[in-house]
């Protein structure tokens, strides 16, 4: 089936694309948003518990690298044998795209992270967050390609509400850990969202396949609970060790906060 074209996602496009440079540039030049950074940072490890800790850890690791690649496998393999071609290739284009996007943006600024969070390579690098690009890509993505296979309009809301509201939390999750400044979840928000535009629409202006909205949701949900759940637990240790709240409850608000970007850059 083929749709006439809309213009209004590359508005938002171009939306997301100008507030996206602006928080580049503060994040570059290390401008006022760097303090709001780091207030966030510090007020969200003083008030962190340990079973808060623990559900949000568990969160951060079912949106990680692995689980991402894994669904994203999944569902591709799926599409290749429904012989959806166009389908799969916007798919895995869209989402192999939005990480090479974020990892390049992240080499080029390359800004520390808040603490030491044992990542190695670029991986070590801050902005923008990388969890929160690809989540937010692969579960709008989702939304985009079974939205309008949903017939009840309250099912498409609940649909939305819960594959975003998952993403969102995942986004949360790196700040309240300390493994992101606020600074760096926004970015990720907004280079999700110019993708998401950009991909969306380009998708439904041609020939779209008949997709039913089960298909697509049972694999998701099943690779989240088998694979999921033996990757959280395979892997607590040394997620854990890796967020362990550092030691600021007996630091005033005025003691030496973190090292900036700017500091902390190489050259």
């Amino acid at each position: 089936m083929i749709r006439t074209r809309s213009y209004w996602p590359y508005y938002l496009a171009a939306l997301a694309c100008a507030l996206f440079l602006l928080i580049l540039i503060n994040v570059r030049i290390d401008g006022r948003l760097f303090a709001v950074d780091q207030s966030i940072y510090r007020q969200l490890q003083l008030w962190r518990t340990s079973w808060l800790d623990d559900i949000l850890i568990t969160v951060t690791q079912l949106g990680d690298t692995l689980m991402v690649t894994v669904i994203t496998g999944v569902i591709t393999l799926w599409l290749l044998i429904r012989k959806s071609w166009r389908t799969a290739g916007y798919w895995l284009l869209t989402i192999i795209g939005s990480a090479v996007i974020n990892t390049s943006i992240k080499a080029a600024i390359v800004r520390t992270r808040p603490g030491d969070m044992m990542y190695s390579g670029w991986s070590a690098y801050s902005f923008p967050s990388g969890h929160t690009t690809s989540n937010i890509v692969l579960y709008g993505l989702l939304c985009i390609l079974i939205y309008p296979c949903i017939e009840k309009r309250a099912a498409r809301i609940l649909t939305v509400f819960c594959a975003m509201g998952f993403a969102l939390l995942i986004a949360a999750s790196r700040i309240y850990l300390g493994a992101h400044w606020f600074s760096d979840v926004l970015g990720g928000i907004l280079v999700s969202t110019l993708i998401l535009c950009v991909a969306g629409a380009r998708y439904h202006a041609g020939r779209t396949h008949a997709l039913t909205a089960g298909a697509f949701l049972i694999p998701i949900v099943a690779t989240l609970l088998i694979v999921g759940s033996i990757h959280v637990w395979h892997g607590r240790h040394v997620n854990m060790q890796r967020y362990t709240p550092p030691a600021l409850s007996d630091q005033a608000p005025g003691d030496t906060p973190p090292p900036t970007a700017a500091a902390t850059r190489t050259l």
